[in-house]
């Protein structure tokens, strides 16, 4: 009997202290080579981590410490099964920082469209390009000769011609586009669009855009709103219904007020960066006289020429999109060829077969014939 009991309490013993050690998380005793591994070392694998004296991140008990279970730290809630996550793309040290210009372009990339900004003063270049335009004509008289100037020195400018013009001398128009130059839209009888109801302003830029492409097979893109008066809501209505882009100027040599080729001359030399977009009007007769000089002078300041599309073609592709002040409209007489019989007038034009001459007095044109020998 007292074998027998000292037998059991020895096994009752041994069986404490094996879940006692099991309890404590401590690694048990080494099991001599010989010896039967006993089943409850099956469990030692789901408890490898010493347990803690006073919950997580405490001090870990030390091996062969009695560890209650009032002290274990509480059981971790299971772990919600994770959603499949989209692949993740690689991304590239070299890419550039996302601007709202690159954002823009992104966003028409996506969409297939390639589009451009509503309207230009100016166009972000990285090379010393400017735009030259010419407005108001084509003119029988004057144009030619600018062709002529342009075509000697190999450079393509950009014209805005009114409706008036271009369907009374389709001809000249012609030569324009066969030269290579751009062709814009500058309304059909140069009014102050904002001034209109807008049914009308829509149809001075739907009559003027069906003269151009009647007279050349092409349409056009661009408007250059006369005098350059324009409003937000009606620049933007017309940019929709008719995809136009707006075409201002950010270098003005005067030249309808100030008839005068040095004054121009130094105005544009004065004033052109790259990316400028400058203003002139091939129907008076000093602007084409002044423009031999003007031409030689920009090329050998290094400035090369593009038409606005090129121009904006060309723009930075980090260049910020932002709207465009629109300017004043300026209190001057509207600038249409007239009759030789005729003074300047601001009323409707009407297109003549008779001689044209630009807006000033018989006396001015005259004068301007004598000295500059363009009529």
């Amino acid at each position: 009997m007292a074998v027998s009991a000292i037998v059991t309490t020895g096994a009752l013993c041994v069986g404490l202290a094996v879940s006692q050690v099991l309890l404590s998380g401590a690694s048990p005793a080494p099991t001599p080579p010989d010896a039967p591994a006993p089943k409850a070392l099956a469990l030692a694998s789901t408890a490898s981590a010493p347990a803690t004296t006073a919950g997580l991140g405490a001090r870990p008990a030390s091996p062969g410490t009695v560890v209650p279970i009032s002290a274990m730290p509480p059981a971790l809630p299971a772990l919600p099964t994770p959603a499949a996550a989209p692949p993740v793309a690689p991304v590239s040290v070299d890419a550039p920082v996302m601007t709202p210009g690159l954002a823009a372009g992104a966003a028409q990339a996506v969409s297939g469209v390639v589009q451009r900004q509503v309207a230009y003063r100016s166009v972000e270049v990285d090379q010393p390009y400017i735009a030259l335009t010419f407005d108001d004509g084509p003119s029988p008289e004057t144009t030619p000769k600018l062709l002529k100037m342009l075509r000697d020195r190999n450079i393509k400018a950009t014209f805005f011609v009114l409706g008036t013009h271009a369907s009374a001398y389709p001809d000249v128009l012609r030569q324009i586009a066969a030269d290579g130059h751009e062709i814009g839209n500058h309304s059909w009888n140069h009014p102050q669009l904002p001034k209109l109801t807008v049914a009308a302003a829509d149809k001075q830029v739907e009559d003027t855009s069906r003269a151009i492409e009647e007279a050349t097979g092409a349409k056009t893109v661009l408007l250059r709103p006369p005098y350059g008066a324009m409003t937000p809501a009606l620049q933007a209505h017309i940019a929709q219904k008719f995809g136009m882009t707006f075409v201002y100027w950010s270098v003005d040599p005067l030249d309808w007020k100030v008839r005068d080729p040095q004054n121009i001359y130094d105005q544009v030399l004065k004033n052109a960066r790259p990316g400028s977009i400058v203003l002139a009007h091939d129907i008076h007769a000093t602007t084409v006289a002044a423009m031999p000089r003007v031409l030689d002078a920009l090329i050998a300041k290094g400035f090369k020429f593009a038409t606005v599309s090129q121009l904006i073609d060309m723009e930075k592709p980090s260049a910020p999109k932002v709207a465009v002040a629109l300017p004043a409209a300026p209190k001057k007489t509207v600038r249409k060829l007239q009759p030789t019989t005729g003074t300047a007038t601001t009323g409707t034009a009407t297109a003549s077969a008779a001689t044209p001459k630009p807006v000033s007095s018989s006396a001015t044109a005259a004068r301007d014939a004598a000295k500059y020998g363009l009529y």
